[in-house]
């Protein structure tokens, strides 16, 4: 095949074979990439073709081309399905390993501290009904409530530099 038979071929095929390619694929881009490999894989076999058969030839190595890309799309979501799942479980385990710390911290928090910080955190009460609840008065909780948090803050400071 001369250079002028190719770009004869490039002419007469490249509409026919980006509209296989697009049906095949329906991306734009894609279709245009598959045709444009197909084209360099006619290119590099120029030598072995002849001019004739090579709409056929060209065809085939089109539509392998597009099941080979179509296989790379199935491995890339597959692994990409993978990294998410793998992703998932990793912030499992880090939310298991955060709760643990902040467990063991509010373990070491004075009872009274604890009690407030459970109340206003978890539970969401009011300062006046906490000081019900615990004994102090309204002006002590916020006390003890901020004195809880800040050592709480520097008990979890060695484990969040650990996790980062």
């Amino acid at each position: 095949m001369t250079t002028r038979d190719y770009n004869d071929c490039v002419k007469k095929y490249s509409d026919d074979l980006y509209r296989f390619a697009l049906r095949y694929t329906g991306d734009g881009d894609a279709s245009k990439d598959c045709v444009q490999d197909c084209f360099v894989a006619l290119w590099e076999h120029r030598d072995e073709l002849a001019a004739e058969g090579i709409k056929g030839w060209m065809m085939r190595t089109l539509y392998r081309r597009l099941v080979d890309r179509h296989r790379h799309l199935l491995v890339e979501r597959e692994a990409q399905a993978n990294l998410i799942e793998q992703q998932k479980q990793y912030d499992q385990h880090h939310n298991f390993e955060l709760h643990d710390a902040m467990q063991q911290a509010l373990n070491q928090l004075p009872d009274i501290q604890r009690q407030l910080v459970l109340l206003k955190d978890l539970e969401g009460y009011s300062y006046d009904e906490m000081a019900q609840l615990t004994g102090l008065n309204e002006q002590q909780v916020p006390v003890y409530l901020f004195r809880a948090r800040k050592k709480m803050r520097e008990l979890l400071t060695p484990i969040q530099k650990s996790t980062i």
